[in-house]
């Protein structure tokens, strides 16, 4: 045993390896010291050391000095895993070495030399290369994209969709369908806040442009072929947003009647009540509970009222029940009032029945 390495364990602290029965006498051992180097180049104190044995389930640990130096002795010949743990208990590094019998073998562990070779490597690789490059750039995507999200909220939509054009030549795959979503749901929003009928009209056309350019990537997307249809009874086409609506419906069921409701809507809004009707009627059917589809289906059916010589109103089959029903599930909600007025024109009564008590 050398004078170098005993005044090193005076100095450090032995670690003697927990001896097993198949292992040899202390006599045919070896054992490791050296230093650790941190990441910063510098020696790492009072860091923890596993050692652990590559062929059979063992290991064991030490613990360096304050001056980064560490010394394990008392292991069989075999092959080691060294492996340095940081403060929070992860694994930094490891470097496997063949340890034979005699004196320790002499090994620094140096993290900062390692991580540089490793950034080396990589540098070189074309792969690595390759996923940096998109790292890069799916960065500046997100940061055009987050430009043109502000611009959106604060309603300035013309701006916002420049702003996402300029994100498509780095926007690939799923983030390219994103990013074609976003343009056509700001162009319509653009063409709805546009005065001007012939820039509206151009907004429009950029819109439908995009959504079908998502469609063709994804045409099984039940949110973009409701979108689609909002625009198609934007621009006067009542056929073709109830084509898409359904499509909607038919994609996502879970979600239908909300599509028939949002179709029912927007007809309402354009005073097509025989269609609103129909769509509305869909939305109660597939979910009784939703509130806001039952007082526009009586608005709806409002539209549809007849009236005698006499002046009196002949309400179509349905309609009182639809506010009936709304007032039943929202007898509190923001239309309550209105639908009690249209009862109470229709029949000439008020419906209070729905109305809630205050609990004492």
């Amino acid at each position: 045993m050398s004078a170098s390495w005993v005044r090193r364990i005076l100095a450090v602290g032995i670690v003697f390896a927990a001896l097993l029965p198949c292992l040899p006498a202390f006599g045919q051992t070896g054992g490791v010291e050296g230093k650790v180097i941190g990441p910063d180049g510098k020696p790492m104190a009072n860091c923890v050391i596993r050692v652990e044995r590559k062929d059979i389930h063992w290991g064991n640990k030490t613990k360096a000095n304050k001056k980064g130096e560490f010394v394990y002795i008392g292991l069989a010949p075999g092959e080691y895993n060294l492996i340095v743990v940081g403060p929070d208990g992860k694994d930094l590094y490891t470097e496997s070495h063949k340890i034979g019998v005699g004196d320790p073998m002499e090994i620094t562990l140096d993290l900062a030399k390692a991580m540089q070779q490793q950034q080396k490597e990589q540098a070189s690789n074309p792969e690595y290369q390759k996923q940096v490059a998109e790292q890069k750039q799916t960065q500046s995507l997100k940061q055009v994209f987050d430009q043109g999200t502000a611009l959106y909220n604060a309603k300035q939509y013309s701006d916002a969709a420049a702003k996402y054009e300029e994100g498509l030549p780095l926007a690939k795959d799923k983030n390219l369908l994103i990013v074609e979503a976003r343009l056509a749901d700001t162009w319509a929003k653009a063409g709805g806040a546009d005065p001007n009928p012939d820039t509206r009209k151009a907004d429009q056309a950029k819109a439908l442009d995009y959504y079908q350019k998502v469609l063709t990537g994804d045409p099984g997307d039940a949110q973009i072929h409701n979108n689609l249809g909002s625009l198609y009874a934007d621009m006067g086409k009542p056929d073709d947003a109830t084509t898409e609506f359904k499509k909607a419906a038919e994609l996502d069921p879970t979600h239908a009647s909300g599509y028939y409701f949002n179709l029912g809507a927007i007809m309402v809004n354009k005073s097509q009540m025989d269609q609103a009707a129909e769509a509305l009627k869909k939305a109660t059917d597939l979910d009784p509970s939703n509130a806001q589809a039952w007082y526009w289906l009586g608005t709806a059916l409002m539209g549809k009222a007849q009236y005698k010589p006499d002046g009196t109103v002949v309400a179509a089959p349905g309609t009182v029940e639809a506010f009936q029903t709304y007032l039943k599930l929202q007898p509190n909600g923001p239309n309550a009032a209105a639908a009690q007025a249209s009862i109470q024109a229709l029949t000439g009564k008020e419906n209070l029945s729905y109305s809630t008590k205050k609990k004492n």
